[in-house]
């Protein structure tokens, strides 16, 4: 196996370990995480994949975060004013440091902020502060933005992983930061064996005193998820998120483990490339809602464990429809032959179905999915790929239908804007609608509840006709804990932002 050793800074590092003293052994504080696929990179303006994201979690801040309770609270940024709905300041805290020992400061805001905004980036975060049209700065711990229009979602995406703030003299020695670090957060990263293992350490100083309340982190890969709960059963590891079911139920009554399960935020979806035949024909994107029983492909594939969804989160209570108010979410097999045989495919067709065997890449439900369009005439052939190959096809958009996982939010404008606008930044379903894009760029522009509630139940209404991906369901967050474990919480959406806070019990 190839060892691909990653390492800060050298200085940074000798200056970490000698403010954190050396461990004596059999003193030091270490929680284990299971993780059932490998991060793709580490640099947060640029990544997508969960697994990423959950190792950024903890390497990087960002103004403002969510809490437990999906409230914005802050983070580098101790406190904020709006004078106007077109400006934001924000006072950052002081003395904190980046990894490599340099003070962050205002200018480090406005590069990052930037860095998102620049198109060459690419980044995902973009559309989350699109609108900012000015980035300026104060004093050293005071940045402004001036939006160029109202902006309601602004504050809840800048708790986005996407918007982490980043030292500008790192990306611009490395080129980017996918394979190097140099955040302010809790832990640092210390070493990374591709596909085995990475291994943060704690940061001596970090901004909150007394955290993180453990000396090290350890991410190993375990492909398979019942090999993590036999993990966490025999106490080689602490932790891991579990999305299987079956072994969530097994565990719940296993008194060596602890189960935590809250309504996620989280999007499984079956994507099309609507630029690709026959999924060009919004009549056969119909079809395949009507044809896909979400009850029963949740029942099967998770046991139950999540809700049917329409195109925003059901735990996005105050925003999301019920599916009886969306069309084309009821399955109807009569009509959905009837939409094919008007396309032109009476006798049905053959596709490939793009997945993965882990369980962001849903091969589970993409089993489901095959079986319940056979009853309209329609074959998927699985096109099974590993986790690497899956992600590129999904960034360059070669694939025709893909079963996902995609983050959400309790924010509408949050989620759905950079997923369905024309030129949304993570639309890889090459979608493109005028009345989409007109009732998105109103909604992220009202400042009065009732205003945008009515336009984001247009718009769910606007996205189930054109089907330019089958909502399928939200699945639950469940994480599995080692008895060892206290004080960890969930959010809801995958972050694992409070193993900051998380003690281990020797």
């Amino acid at each position: 196996m190839k060892r691909l050793t990653i390492m800060l800074v050298a200085l940074a590092l000798a200056s970490a370990f000698a403010g954190a003293g050396a461990f004596a052994a059999g003193t030091e504080k270490v929680l284990t995480i299971g993780v059932d696929q490998e991060a793709v990179g580490l640099d947060p303006h640029i990544v997508t994949a969960f697994s990423s994201m959950r190792r950024i979690d903890l390497l990087y801040n960002r103004l403002v975060r969510l809490d437990d309770n999906l409230v914005v609270v802050p983070d580098l940024a101790e406190s904020w004013d709006i004078p106007d709905n077109l400006t934001y300041v924000f006072h950052l805290r002081k003395g904190v440091k980046f990894h490599n020992g340099r003070e962050l400061t205002a200018e480090d805001v406005k590069y990052s902020l930037n860095r998102v905004l620049d198109p060459k980036t690419a980044s995902p975060g973009r559309s989350y502060i699109s609108l900012i049209d000015s980035i300026d700065v104060i004093d050293k711990y005071t940045v402004k933005l001036h939006l160029s229009a109202p902006l309601a979602s602004l504050l809840d995406g800048l708790t986005s992983d996407n918007l982490s703030i980043v030292p500008k003299e790192v990306v611009e020695a490395n080129g980017n930061l996918q394979k190097v670090e140099c955040g302010t957060g809790p832990f640092m990263l210390k070493e990374w064996v591709a596909d085995n293992s990475m291994t943060l350490v704690k940061n001596p100083d970090y901004f909150e005193k007394g955290s993180p309340a453990v000396d090290k982190i350890i991410f190993r890969v375990i492909p398979e998820q019942a090999s993590l709960l036999a993990g966490i059963k025999s106490g080689d590891i602490d932790f891991a998120t579990i999305n299987d079911g079956a072994l969530i139920r097994q565990a719940a009554r296993d008194p060596k483990v602890v189960v935590m399960s809250k309504p996620g935020l989280n999007m499984r979806i079956f994507s099309f490339n609507t630029t690709r035949k026959p999924f060009d024909d919004v009549r056969v994107r119909e079809a395949f809602s009507l044809a896909l029983n979400r009850s029963e492909i949740l029942t099967i594939a998770e046991f139950g464990m999540g809700k049917p969804t329409g195109p925003l989160p059901v735990a996005a209570t105050q925003w999301a429809l019920p599916l009886s108010k969306l069309p084309y979410a009821t399955p109807d097999l009569e009509r959905a032959k009837r939409l094919l045989a008007d396309a032109g495919y009476p006798n049905g067709f053959s596709f490939n179905l793009t997945c993965s065997s882990t369980y962001e890449g849903g091969l589970a439900v993409a089993q489901v999915a095959q079986d319940e369009l056979k009853e309209i005439g329609v074959t998927a052939n699985l096109e099974v790929v590993e986790w690497g190959a899956y992600i590129d096809k999904w960034v360059k958009r070669d694939y025709s239908t893909m079963i996902e996982l995609r983050g959400g939010s309790g924010e509408p404008d949050r989620f759905l804007y950079r997923t369905f606008y024309s030129s949304g930044a993570v639309n890889n379903f090459l979608f493109k609608d005028a009345g989409v894009d007109k009732l998105l760029d109103q909604g992220r522009t009202q400042t009065s509840f009732a205003e945008r509630k009515a336009t984001y139940d247009k718009l769910q209404v606007l996205l189930s006709e054109k089907v330019p991906a089958v909502f399928l369901y939200c699945p639950n967050e469940n994480q599995v804990l080692s008895t060892r474990l206290s004080g960890f919480k969930e959010i809801g959406n995958g972050s694992i932002w409070y193993l900051t806070y998380t003690k281990v019990s020797q």
